[in-house]
């Protein structure tokens, strides 16, 4: 019996086992980025160490002393007077600087001390400051501190009003209205503000940063309404692959460290089920399609709110407090079942005016359907490494003319990177991939010049004076993050002159080169101002130049009279005809029209006699908000009637052409 009863003990254990871990193969939980890198070392499995110098793993620092001063990416780096010293250490006064000077003596004062750490005040509250973002030297560096209130330390992080700009090592107001009142006044004083006022503050970390910045993210609501954030999985304090690493923070204060950045698992999943099973975790360049590939990375590389309430500013599930996982995408989700688009964008209806918005960008182009190479994100960027903003650094075709694979080494600057998809067909079918591999030697560079300089009527100095240059003209930077204009646009679309005449905008030929005082620019002199109104006399007199050479009949480049595209991504609940923009136009003007569901649409121009004058659209398209342009350059000055039909839909406005 004893026997009989141990082996039925023994299989009923295995079966368990079995059991338990199909369980937890199926349920997946989170193991942290070291524990990632314990194995992707190079000496286990592939190296991916790298990571931990990308920006991903960056992006945010906890600043509790001052070991890491004026280190990149890792501690406190303002330093407005360029002395070398942190200006927190200099016990800056911010009301001498130009743009905090309106608070008086109510402006924020920064400050160290060994005990306190660093601080903020803002007049009678003392604010530590415990995490800092950015500080790479590329864009801005921001600070999350607690408010101090009748019961103490709030709960949350409140990013500060204190932004500075790392280029111009200049102090700049960051949602100033979240810290004073209309008066320029403190909201918050330690004596009478409560735990419930500070949860009021809309600059919460819990709510507007840690979707994106914490790997496994959890989110709870306390008593007072403050969100609190942790992360699935949690490090003990005295972990030594963590214990020093400023990327790991104990947000929740149970004692426990936080990876308070985009780790490992947010791109590949929970990791527990890799255990054993080197398959069982989800690889985006084996197992997505490149539209899933780009809503994982669209999942916050877009602008916007959680659905369906809108409550926090990334992409979520609010209702059931559920971020996405990779895994909600392969089983059909996207960046619309978490996200509400909010792009700002400039009255073209196509460029971003905004960060954080290149997955919209993408998607106004048509890289991701291009029948050439269907472009995703990880096309041209690398999540595992840190060369220029996680640029790939190296392209493998299957074969050369030999046979043995084709090694090309990839840079923007000399556009190795755009040329290694782009060569062998299109305008670039007379260079060979051979050519782009060697790009130093002189006759693969002389010939790569010849085609690329047919293409864009330039000189051909990419690294030079950036004359033909691909991103130059086809990613302007017209987007602002710290300082205009520091983003590159995504659409891959070169903004048109024209465009500043219609929508005092930036065009590509303007922001990227001539409106610099190191290249031509036909006697109209720029200064920095310029780039701030692009409705000035300047930049309309040098977008009348260009015109000339980029334009509807421009000597260079023709540009399409009439376009429809989309102007996001969002379904609209109703039919709408919107009043053409600008009105009234010379000689271009834009129509604005929704459709909820896929239909034919018809927009038909009429003059005031009711004639017929043209005809923008008339096709089939899927559910969306769309605009189209019409070019009345060939057209009288007068009143237009535009009249739009789309399934039972029919609506008419008026327009007016003043030459």
């Amino acid at each position: 019996m004893k026997n009989e009863y141990r082996i039925f003990h023994f299989f009923f254990l295995i079966f368990f086992i079995f059991m338990f871990s199909g369980i937890l193969m199926a349920q997946a939980t989170y193991v942290g980025s070291e524990s990632c890198l314990g194995c992707h070392n190079g000496a286990i499995a592939s190296d991916k160490s790298s990571w931990r110098t990308t920006l991903h793993a960056n992006g945010y620092s906890e600043v509790l002393n001052d070991r890491n001063s004026m280190v990149l990416e890792k501690g406190i780096i303002n330093d407005a007077n360029q002395n070398g010293i942190d200006d927190f250490k200099d016990g800056l006064d911010l009301a001498t600087t130009p743009n905090f000077a309106k608070y008086g003596a109510n402006a924020p004062k920064l400050a160290y001390d060994s005990t306190n750490g660093y601080t903020i005040t803002i007049g009678n509250e003392v604010m530590r400051v415990y995490m800092t973002y950015g500080g790479s030297g590329l864009w801005k560096q921001r600070y999350a501190l607690k408010i101090q209130t009748t019961s103490g330390e709030s709960a949350d992080f409140y990013i500060s009003p204190v932004q500075y700009n790392e280029k111009t090592h200049e102090y700049v107001v960051y949602h100033g209205d979240a810290w004073y009142d209309g008066s320029d006044l403190p909201i918050y004083d330690p004596a009478t503000t409560t735990l419930a006022d500070a949860a009021g503050n809309s600059r919460s970390f819990a709510k507007g940063c840690v979707g994106c910045h914490v790997t496994g993210l959890v989110v709870a609501q306390d008593a007072n309404g403050e969100w609190i954030a942790n992360s699935a999985h949690q490090y003990s304090a005295d972990d030594a692959a963590v214990k020093d690493n400023p990327s790991y923070f104990d947000l929740n204060g149970d004692g426990q460290l936080d990876e308070i950045n985009t780790g490992c698992e947010t791109c590949h999943g929970p990791g527990s089920g890799h255990y054993g099973n080197t398959a069982n975790i989800i690889n985006p360049e084996r197992d997505m399609t490149v539209d899933q590939i780009n809503n994982l990375c669209g999942m916050c590389h877009s602008r916007g709110h959680s659905k369906p309430n809108g409550t926090f500013g990334y992409s979520f599930d609010d209702q059931n407090l559920l971020r996405w996982a990779p895994q909600d995408i392969l089983d059909g989700k996207g960046v619309s079942d978490y996200h509400s688009e909010g792009a700002g964008l400039w009255g073209d209806g196509i460029t971003s005016k905004q960060h954080h918005q290149q997955f919209e960008d993408l998607y106004r182009s048509d890289m991701p359907t291009n029948p050439y190479d269907k472009t995703s994100c990880i096309t041209c960027h690398d999540a595992h490494g840190s060369s220029r903003e996680h640029q790939v650094v190296e392209e493998r075709e299957e074969d050369g003319i030999d046979g043995n694979p084709l090694v090309i080494t990839t840079d923007v600057d000399d556009n190795t990177l755009c040329l290694s998809c782009h060569a062998t067909h299109g305008d670039f079918k007379d260079v060979s991939k051979e050519m782009v591999a060697n790009i130093t030697n002189p006759d693969s560079l002389a010939a790569v010049a010849a085609v690329v300089s047919l293409h864009t009527h330039h000189l051909y100095d990419p690294e030079g004076n950036g004359t033909s240059r691909c991103t130059n003209c086809h990613m302007q930077k017209s987007a602002k993050s710290a300082i205009n204009y520091d983003i590159h646009s995504h659409t891959f679309l070169p903004v048109a002159p024209e465009k500043t005449k219609d929508f005092s905008m930036p065009n590509s030929c303007a922001v990227s080169c001539h409106a610099k005082t190191s290249y031509p620019n036909f006697g109209i002199a720029m200064t920095d101002a310029d780039f701030t109104d692009w409705g000035g006399a300047n930049q309309q007199a040098l977008a009348d130049t260009l015109i000339r050479y980029f334009g509807p009949e421009g000597i260079w480049f023709k540009t399409t009279p009439v376009s429809v595209r989309l102007t996001d991504l969002t379904t609209p609940t109703d039919f709408q005809l919107s009043q053409n923009y600008p009105n009234p136009f010379n000689p271009t003007t834009m129509i604005r029209f929704s459709i909820p569901k896929s239909s034919n649409v018809r927009i038909v121009i009429y003059n005031s006699v009711g004639q017929k004058v043209d005809e923008l659209i008339n096709t089939q398209k899927n559910a969306g908000n769309y605009f189209v342009d019409w070019n009345a350059s060939n057209y009288a000055s007068g009143i237009y009637i535009y009249r739009m039909e789309a399934d039972n839909f029919v609506q008419v406005k008026k327009m007016i052409l003043m030459k």
